[in-house]
């Protein structure tokens, strides 16, 4: 199979989808479905931890990197191809004129997390058919619609995790992914969703704004519509299955969850960029290893410091992921964790007697990990950034946790429980 490095791809032909029966989208296994049954469909890899292209897939091959930009008044197509996404420094791909990819297999092949994010930015135009987009490893792969980005979605089946920023024009329809954060800063926006085989909300308030909420239930195909939660915004959900739904808190938001049962989960931005330090506590945000979540009939956590909180009443808290940056002490314990991440210096994130899928400290940002469980990696990128780690163990015991030190990060392991600052 030849391969070829170009920024530019057009080859006719286009395989129309057929009408997908909705129970195999259903339960817990998101992509179990994706069976190699079809020859375009991928594979998963358990060599390298994520899918790869099949055999028989006869489609060319191209390798693309983080340089593939798309100017203004520029048209990019990629039409019945296996697309490689190999980058080779962190760096974004940027589309401000229109990018289109029809019939493809997008395979991405990143050496971090998030080493290259796709950008559609204000002005450009992504458009994506009957194609398929997943990692070849266990590194994140994110997709980011800026203000002013339109977004067309059809027959679109991948683990890319979404969000919009703004005003972004999007639609979604026929069986296709929706993994999205709607950050909040959403204004303006049009979104449209018909009949997603998997749908999954992050939902940011806008700053300052107190939320009292019930959830739509998951694992059900239905209806949903969210008008009254973003300025001039618009998010419609027609016959859909609702996978999972998540609120996530920033500065003065103070968000009522009520009767949502069936689980949700919580992210917590807790930052300061003015000067002087602020001391910021959460315990018990649900329980460590208990990830089918626990029940509240009324709790309330308190983050004064920020002008935040978060009260559940009559609902369940799975996991979470509070994060920090700038003038913060921040202390999680007892909790049961996503991804918590110190995302700049001088911030340090002290983390006691809990569990997490993945940690980071990045921009000269300090962490203290004590009595945790980690279910994948540590990642500690930055001249300056620090993980000290002391009684740390794997949650799974066949398979060690990974550390990535990059440009400078360090982990160090402990001795003696000692918070080093």
């Amino acid at each position: 199979m030849q391969f070829l490095l170009l920024g530019t791809v057009a080859i006719v032909g286009v395989v129309a989808a057929a009408k997908p029966d909705r129970p195999q989208y259903e339960g817990d296994c998101v992509f179990c479905w994706i069976d190699g049954s079809e020859a375009d469909m991928p594979v998963w890899s358990s060599a390298t931890g994520g899918y790869t292209h099949q055999s028989r897939d006869e489609r060319q091959q191209v390798v693309i990197d983080q340089t593939l930009s798309v100017r203004r008044g520029e048209t990019r197509t990629f039409s019945n191809v296996i697309v490689w996404i190999r980058p080779t420094r962190r760096s974004d791909i940027e589309v401000s004129g229109k990018l289109v990819f029809e019939n493809c297999l997008l395979l991405w092949e990143q050496s971090e997390h998030q080493q290259t994010r796709l950008r559609i930015k204000d002005g450009g135009t992504l458009r994506v058919t009957n194609s398929y987009s997943f990692s070849t490893n266990p590194y994140w792969v994110n997709w980011e619609f800026e203000s002013g980005a339109t977004v067309r979605l059809n027959r679109f089946v991948g683990d890319p995790w979404t969000s919009i920023w703004g005003a972004v024009d999007y639609e979604s329809v026929d069986y296709s992914t929706v993994k999205m954060t709607f950050q909040n800063d959403t204004r303006g926006s049009n979104v449209q969703i018909r009949n997603a085989h998997h749908l999954w909300f992050e939902i940011f308030p806008p700053l300052y704004r107190s939320v009292d909420i019930t959830l739509a239930p998951r694992q059900q195909w239905a209806d949903w519509t969210i008008e009254d939660m973003w300025p001039n915004t618009v998010v419609q959900v027609v016959e859909s299955y609702i996978y999972q739904r998540d609120i996530s808190l920033s500065r003065g938001n103070h968000v009522t969850i009520r009767d949502t049962v069936d689980g949700l989960s919580i992210g917590w931005a807790i930052g300061r960029n003015v000067p002087g330090f602020v001391e910021c506590e959460i315990v018990g945000l649900g329980t460590p290893g208990r990830d089918e979540g626990t029940y509240y009939a009324n709790r309330t956590w308190n983050l004064p410091a920020i002008g935040s909180s978060l009260t559940l009443i009559n609902s369940t808290l799975e996991r979470a992921w509070p994060t920090t940056w700038g003038n913060v002490h921040l202390v999680v314990r007892d909790s049961n964790l996503v991804d918590p991440r110190v995302w700049g210096g001088p911030a340090t994130y002290e983390i006691y007697d809990s569990t997490m899928d993945h940690a980071a400290a990045y921009a000269g940002g300090s962490m203290y990990l004590e009595n945790c469980m980690v279910r994948y990696d540590l990642e500690i990128k930055g001249a300056g950034s620090t993980i000290h780690g002391y009684g740390l163990r794997s949650l799974d015991v066949r398979e060690p946790f990974a550390v990535l030190e990059l440009d400078g990060g360090q982990y160090l392991e402990l001795d003696s429980a000692e918070v080093p600052w």
